[in-house]
């Protein structure tokens, strides 16, 4: 049975992807089109209160541009119980096959209870082989794993990210190295896999051609996991 939320409302929970020529579609433009994409399902949406209400949507951690994803949520509000199947298939008439949904389901977790995400990464670059495989997995492994990043104020800060690996495989296939990543995802120590790639790049002497239509590299979200390294639900 489910229940209606102490503040009046559903939680309807959806799974979906996000990929193909959609990957460059930035994480706000997203938030705008998926509003859009909400009313037009005539579902019972919530709105936000104010001058200018809005359905209350409720994203998984935003994901950069360039970045694939086979598995990510959003949460919807509404004020009357609707079937998740019917509600699923009204999504889905509003989307291309890229941005399609998979699951919908009322949910009792919270999105920030996502703790971990794991990655594909895919790195077309000169001199691939199983010793430079081999070498990025012991770089990226290390008891120390140095990087730069902006801080909040804007500023460049060298932190070590081997805390936020949880676990990392580098292997050469067909030519290329593929990483299977699962990174931290919790908001004090969200793990950019753009940082492996960056380290990678000082430390293994990936992507150091000077044309870069040579090299090529894709980045796909593949899972999200809770606490306990269980699927997230």
């Amino acid at each position: 049975m489910v229940s209606l939320n102490p503040n009046g409302f559903y939680n309807l929970r959806f799974r979906f992807r996000k990929v193909g020529n959609l990957q460059f579609v930035s994480h706000l433009d997203l938030v705008r089109t998926f509003s859009k994409i909400a009313v037009r399902t005539k579902l019972p949406l919530w709105f936000t209160e104010g001058f200018n209400p809005k359905p209350k949507l409720v994203f998984s951690p935003p994901l950069s541009i360039g970045v694939e994803s086979e598995t990510e949520f959003l949460d919807v509000r509404l004020t009357q119980y609707v079937d998740p199947e019917t509600a699923l298939a009204a999504m889905n008439q509003n989307v291309t096959e890229e941005m399609r949904f998979f699951d919908a389901y009322y949910a009792e977790t919270k999105l920030s209870d996502i703790a971990f995400i794991s990655y594909e990464i895919r790195i077309q670059t000169a001199g691939v082989s199983e010793e430079l495989a081999k070498k990025c997995q012991e770089t990226l492994l290390a008891d120390t794993v140095l990087a730069v990043k902006k801080g909040k104020d804007g500023e460049d800060k060298t932190v070590d990210i081997r805390p936020g690996i949880h676990s990392l495989t580098v292997e050469e296939k067909d030519g290329a190295l593929l990483l299977y990543a699962t990174l931290s995802s919790d908001s004090s120590s969200f793990l950019n896999p753009d940082l492996l790639i960056r380290v990678l790049k000082e430390k293994c002497n990936v992507f150091a051609k000077d044309d870069p239509t040579e090299e090529f590299l894709s980045v796909k979200r593949i899972a999200m996991l809770d606490k306990d390294m269980k699927d997230f639900r």
